[in-house]
C-alpha cells in the first residue's frame, strides 16, 4: 500500500513566535504612522502660526512706516503712557498698547478723481494733493497756511471723505456724529503736524485724558483756497515750520477684551483701532470713569490667540515681538520685526 505524505504543521511555539513578530511589526508600523501624523500636524500648525504672525507684523510695520515719529506712545492697561523711546519702555515692561498718528500718505501721493471725458473721448482726471511745504513768509493764523504745489480741490475733499467715512454715501460732518471729515472745516478733523518742532508727547497730540485745546501743538486745518489751509484760532502763538504732514486719524494696536476662554488659555486677540482723533478729544477706549474722551474708533482683528505683544524703540528703530498660540494645542510661535 502506498503511504500518503503529510506536511508537517506549525508547532504552537512557532505560531506564537509568528504572531508575536507580526504584532511587533504592526505596533512599530502604527507608532511610525502616528509619529508621521504628529510631525505633519505640528509642521502644519507651526507653518500656520508663522504665516499668521508674519502677516500681522507686516501689517503693523506698514502702518508704523508712515508714523509721525514724535507721536508714538506706549500705554499701560490703565491708560498711563510714555513716549515709546522713553527708557521706561522695554520688552519686559507692562506696556501693552502701541499708539501713534500716521501721516496721510494717500493724500500726499495724490488722489485722482474722474471728471468726465474730453472732446476726443479721453478721460479727464482732477488730482488732489498736498505738497508738504509751507511758504513761511506768507503764512499766519490770519492768512492761513500757504502750501505751494498743493491742490486742495474737490478731488482732495472727496478723497478725505472716502478715507474717513463709514460708507461713501454718508456725507455728514464729523461734528454731527458720523466719521466723515469735512475738509473745509478747520475743526473737522484734519491736522497739520510740522517737522523740526519739538513736541511734548504728554500734551501736544491730545492723548491726555482731559484735553485742553490750548495745549495742542498741532494745527487743526481746513481748506481755504486751492493752495492754502485755514488754521483753527486756538493755534495762536504756536510754532510752524517749512515742512508739514497732514493726518486724519490716530491708530492703536491693543489687546481686545478677553473672554473667559482667553483668560483660561492665557491669550487674547490683538486688534487695530482707527478713525479716531485725540486732538478732538476722542479715544479708542475709556481708561477711567472720569475721562471726558468720546469713544469713536472703528476696529479690526489683527491676530487671534496672542500670548505676547511687546515693543520698544531705540535710536529711532522700533522692535516688535508677537507670540501666537495654536488653538487647542500648546504650540507657541514668536516672531520679531524691526521698523525703521
Amino acid at each position: 500500500m502506498e503511504m500518503k505524505k503529510t506536511k508537517k504543521a506549525f508547532t504552537l511555539i512557532e505560531l506564537i513566535i509568528v504572531i508575536t513578530v507580526l504584532g511587533v511589526i504592526s505596533l512599530m508600523s502604527f507608532n511610525t504612522l502616528m509619529n508621521l501624523y504628529q510631525n505633519y500636524f505640528q509642521s502644519k500648525v507651526i507653518n500656520e502660526l508663522e504665516t499668521q504672525s508674519e502677516i500681522a507684523l507686516e501689517q503693523i510695520s506698514m502702518l508704523l512706516s508712515h508714523r509721525i515719529k514724535q507721536s508714538v506712545i506706549a500705554r499701560k492697561k490703565n491708560g498711563d503712557y510714555l513716549a515709546l523711546n522713553d527708557s521706561g519702555v522695554n520688552l519686559s515692561s507692562d506696556f501693552e498698547i502701541l499708539e501713534f498718528i500716521p501721516a496721510a500718505y494717500e493724500l500726499f501721493d495724490g488722489i485722482n478723481e474722474y471728471k468726465g471725458d474730453d472732446t476726443n473721448g479721453d478721460p479727464i482726471f482732477e488730482e488732489g494733493i498736498y505738497s508738504g511745504y509751507v511758504d513761511l513768509a506768507n503764512s499766519s493764523i490770519a492768512n492761513g497756511l500757504k502750501s505751494p504745489g498743493s491742490k486742495f480741490n474737490d478731488a482732495f475733499r472727496n478723497g478725505v471723505m472716502d478715507l474717513t467715512c463709514e460708507n461713501d454715501s454718508n456725507e455728514e460732518d464729523i461734528n454731527s456724529g458720523s466719521r466723515c471729515i469735512n475738509a473745509d472745516n478747520e475743526n473737522g478733523g484734519l491736522v497739520a503736524i510740522f517737522s523740526s518742532i519739538l513736541y511734548r508727547v504728554g500734551s501736544s497730540f491730545g492723548y491726555q485724558e482731559n484735553l485742553d485745546q490750548r495745549h495742542l501743538d498741532i494745527a487743526k486745518v481746513g481748506i481755504q483756497s486751492i493752495d492754502t489751509l485755514k488754521i483753527s484760532s486756538d493755534f495762536k502763538n504756536k510754532k510752524i515750520s517749512e515742512q508739514y504732514k497732514l493726518a486724519y486719524t490716530a491708530i492703536a494696536i491693543a489687546p481686545a477684551e478677553q473672554s473667559a476662554e482667553d483668560v483660561q488659555n492665557g491669550s487674547f486677540d490683538l486688534k487695530i483701532y482707527y478713525n479716531y482723533r485725540p486732538w478732538l478729544n476722542e479715544s479708542f477706549k475709556k481708561f477711567s470713569s472720569t475721562s471726558t474722551k468720546a469713544i469713536k474708533a472703528e476696529s479690526a482683528t489683527l491676530a487671534k490667540h496672542v500670548t505676547r505683544f511687546v515693543f520698544t524703540e531705540k535710536n529711532g528703530v522700533i522692535a516688535l515681538k508677537l507670540c501666537l498660540k495654536a488653538e487647542k494645542s500648546e504650540i507657541t510661535i514668536c516672531k520679531s520685526k524691526a521698523v525703521y
